[in-house]
């Protein structure tokens, strides 16, 4: 575990949890396996308590776009992991020309003593809001 905050090549389970997040997969053995029951999300100005509203959370923010993240660079500090990349955005049935894009997009994820998520900050510019409609 890093004592001081390097950058770190993207961890698997960083990877698997944005595929989980694209592709909607909320079951047991998806990316959201590596929260823990009682995560706290912080995603722009919402906020969601417990690994069950936080899959409710994905699933409505999700349902109605396709979307891709793209991770830039990840930064460990201790048990707090930082990342910034980018997500492309399209609702289901526009043309690929109607995709938008939210970058920069930050994550910041904090793990518990167990190996678990217990806190997940996301955010990203005003604009990228508005056209999510937040």
């Amino acid at each position: 575990m890093a004592d001081h905050f390097q950058q770190i090549d993207t961890p698997a389970w960083m990877l698997e949890l944005f595929k989980s997040i694209d592709d909607l997969n909320l079951s047991e053995d998806g990316g959201f396996r590596i929260f823990a029951d009682d995560i706290v999300l912080q995603f722009g100005p919402k906020t969601a308590h417990g690994i069950e509203a936080v899959k409710r959370f994905f699933t409505e923010l999700d349902a109605p776009y396709i979307t891709q993240h793209f991770v830039d660079v990840v930064y460990q500090y201790g048990n707090a992991y930082f990342m910034q990349g980018s997500a492309s955005l399209r609702k289901k049935g526009d043309p690929p020309e109607k995709s938008f894009q939210a970058a920069p997009l930050f994550n910041l994820l904090w793990f518990n003593d167990e190996g678990k998520v217990i806190r997940y900050v996301v955010d990203f510019p005003p604009e990228a809001a508005k056209s999510a409609g937040f």
